[in-house]
């Protein structure tokens, strides 16, 4: 089961890397990262579901793969490229080492759904409901926010402007909030099933967290908004005023 894992998301970032660098273009990257664990879920599913925690996280999973890969898709497709590449994309080395790095991050950050489905016949506990309305609150909140951030961009009105309503007035990131509410849902969802080395899996929910918030996410689109925004005093006081990802805490 975890070779099957292992091999499903080498095969498809592999795929993911050659088109991208022969194509030179980043408009399917993202879409790749969500078809990773769409697919490594669905193996796993095939290979081993036998209860109900095995079908709901079959559901938690295909539900923000294809949230997160059409939304993002979508963004890309409007945005006509991803800043972030393009130091990257004619470099063969630094981009196949991206590519290593999202397919490294699906595989840590899957160790608990791996875990759950090597587990047979789970029982459902109230551990279970705690992760799943964890996992659900940090749904809604990503996707909540990821559309007032597209809506916003999309008005003409707003260019030259950064987003400070309806989640974005509490926190600067919202939308990676949810995202790391969500892992540390799955996680939890895991616990009653994990025995000894296994308890590791907790690297999941700290790996996401620490991509988002000292890696790929937060540095990156902190850098890009003072470029853009960082002579406005709006701004300032913005970043000043609100925290990153925990009102009043962070």
């Amino acid at each position: 089961m975890l070779l099957e894992s292992i091999l499903t998301v080498i095969i498809i970032n592999t795929i993911g890397f050659v088109w991208g660098y022969t194509q030179q273009s980043d408009k399917a990257t993202d879409l790749f990262y969500s078809i990773s664990f769409a697919s490594l879920t669905g193996v796993l599913w095939f290979q081993g579901a036998n209860s109900w925690m095995h079908h709901l996280l079959l559901l938690m999973i295909m539900s923000w793969s294809i949230r997160l890969g059409s939304y993002l898709f979508k963004r890309i497709h409007a945005m006509n490229k991803d800043d972030r590449f393009d130091k990257l994309r004619q470099n063969f080395i630094r981009f196949a080492g991206f590519w290593l790095l999202q397919a490294s991050s699906v595989l840590i950050l899957s160790i608990p759904i791996i875990i759950i489905y090597q587990t047979p016949n789970i029982i459902l506990t109230p551990i279970h409901v705690l992760g799943l309305l964890i996992w659900l609150f940090g749904f809604i909140i990503e996707t909540i926010a990821d559309q007032q951030k597209f809506t916003f961009r999309q008005n003409p009105t707003n260019n030259g402007q950064f987003i400070q309503s309806g989640l974005w007035q509490y926190v600067q990131h919202p939308n990676y909030t949810g995202e790391i509410l969500c892992w540390i849902g799955i996680f939890i969802c895991a616990t009653p099933s994990l025995q000894k080395w296994e308890w590791l899996a907790i690297i999941s929910p700290l790996w996401i967290i620490f991509l988002l918030v000292f890696v790929s996410g937060i540095p990156l689109l902190q850098k890009a908004a003072q470029k853009k925004y960082g002579h406005l005093e709006s701004y300032q006081n913005y970043q000043k005023n609100t925290s990153l990802l925990v009102p009043f805490l962070y």
